[in-house]
């Protein structure tokens, strides 16, 4: 009989995290034994919580909001793309109390747009948003050889920022990032947009780019019962292919599942279709 794995999510609020059911049904797959929990933590307390988890025989952890960055300040070591990202979402201990913090986010990504069909290689993309999430994923697009990446924030010099920061850290690939105060300053054809702000939590909408080319396609790094007003807007502008990011949600879950159980990446296609359907 295999042993349990003790497992767990940190965050503020945290009552809502699908992050239990997502690792159960990996386990499932698997025939692995888990036991996944959420923690409702302060940024004061946080830095315990974690410490007293691992003390007591955690084997892993996920960190949602608000300690990201927290995290990254917390670890012994960090990875290059938890480094670039200045976050952590996935907690690895590897001996004498030292913990590895590892970030997900991007690659969750990469592979949810692969999973759809959505190129990013040669295409000229899009991203709506300046901060943690955009910080977040960047690297890892760049790391795909789109022709040019527009990084769109209504405070330029925010946006500015982002980019030195890439630049400061060793990614050279960012000096291909064009910042712009508006999507209306884009003169070309826009072939990926990709909302990293808050917006549709919100239900604002954002100002397009004028012109898409033919195939264009848009996904939200939020999701929802229904289509968020972001991929309500990229359809009304005619994209044939819009995305929430629940896939991405799935496959940074079952990065961070692979990394804790050194084992196959566990089948994402059967957990989206249970997550997905009617309860």
């Amino acid at each position: 009989m295999k042993s349990v794995t003790s497992l767990g999510v940190f965050g503020n609020p945290i009552a809502h995290s699908l992050s239990p059911r997502i690792h159960a049904l990996f386990a499932q797959t698997r025939q692995d034994s888990i036991n996944y929990q959420r923690y409702l933590s302060t940024p004061a307390h946080f830095p315990r919580r974690v410490a007293e988890f691992f003390r007591h025989g955690g084997q892993g952890a996920n960190v949602t909001l608000p300690f990201k960055q927290q995290a990254a300040s917390l670890v012994t070591k960090l990875s290059d793309r938890a480094r670039l990202a200045g976050a952590v979402n996935t907690l690895i201990p590897y001996g004498n109390g030292q913990l590895l913090g590892d970030n997900t986010d991007g690659e969750g990504l990469i592979i949810d747009l692969k999973n759809k069909g959505f190129k990013v290689s040669e295409r000229s993309l899009v991203v709506f948003g300046a901060g943690g999430s955009a910080r977040g994923i960047i690297p890892l697009l760049l790391e795909q050889k789109p022709r040019c990446l527009y990084l769109i924030n209504r405070t330029a010099e925010k946006a500015e920022m982002l980019k030195s920061q890439l630049e400061t850290l060793g990614l050279v690939a960012a000096n291909r990032i064009q910042v712009r105060s508006s999507a209306t300053e884009i003169d070309e054809p826009i072939d990926l947009l990709i909302n990293a702000t808050s917006s549709s939590l919100n239900g604002q909408r954002l100002t397009l780019p004028s012109v898409l080319s033919e195939n264009a396609s848009g996904y939200d790094l939020m999701y929802a019962d229904q289509p968020t007003v972001f991929m309500d807007q990229l359809t009304q502008a005619g994209c044939k292919n819009v995305s929430d990011g629940f896939g991405m949600l799935i496959e940074q879950a079952a990065s961070s599942y692979q990394l804790w159980m050194e084992g196959e990446r566990p089948d994402t296609a059967f957990v989206m279709a249970e997550m997905r359907a009617p309860s």
